[in-house]
């Protein structure tokens, strides 16, 4: 047995942080978050990771996802990935506009919200990729 495979036998590996032996946040295979370093490379592998399964469940919870143009679903994963799909959830009547297809009226209705007071210019930005649409 190598050592990467000794090591990984030892540690074990858990995908979700969970608190070692000694009391620190941990992931992987016994990677102490307080001294995790992530280089560019795996912050991207992880990224595409994240994004993949952001899709994946944002077609899981809403029917009309998949058919939309690209670049709704590219506005709505990342405001999922900003909010969460919970937060997204709230937003009932852009959510509605963007299931019946009125793209300038769901740019509009996105920026009557706590999320667009908070990010202003990533608000404004991914209102107007949502108003390109309808265009």
């Amino acid at each position: 047995m190598n050592l990467v495979d000794k090591i990984k036998k030892h540690e074990g590996y858990k995908s979700t942080v969970y608190q070692c032996t000694e009391g620190f946040d941990t992931i992987g295979y016994g990677f102490a978050i307080k001294d995790l370093e992530l280089s560019k490379e795996i912050c991207d592998i992880i990224l595409l990771e994240k994004l993949n399964k952001l899709q994946f469940d944002i077609s899981n919870k809403f029917d009309w996802f998949e058919e939309s143009p690209d670049l709704v679903k590219d506005v709505v994963t990342e405001m999922c990935y900003q909010i969460g799909i919970t937060g997204f959830s709230k937003f009932k009547k852009t959510i509605y506009y963007l299931e019946t297809e009125q793209y300038e009226e769901a740019s509009l209705e996105c920026l009557d919200s706590l999320w667009a007071k908070q990010t202003p210019n990533r608000a404004k930005e991914l209102s107007k990729q949502l108003a390109s649409v309808a265009n």
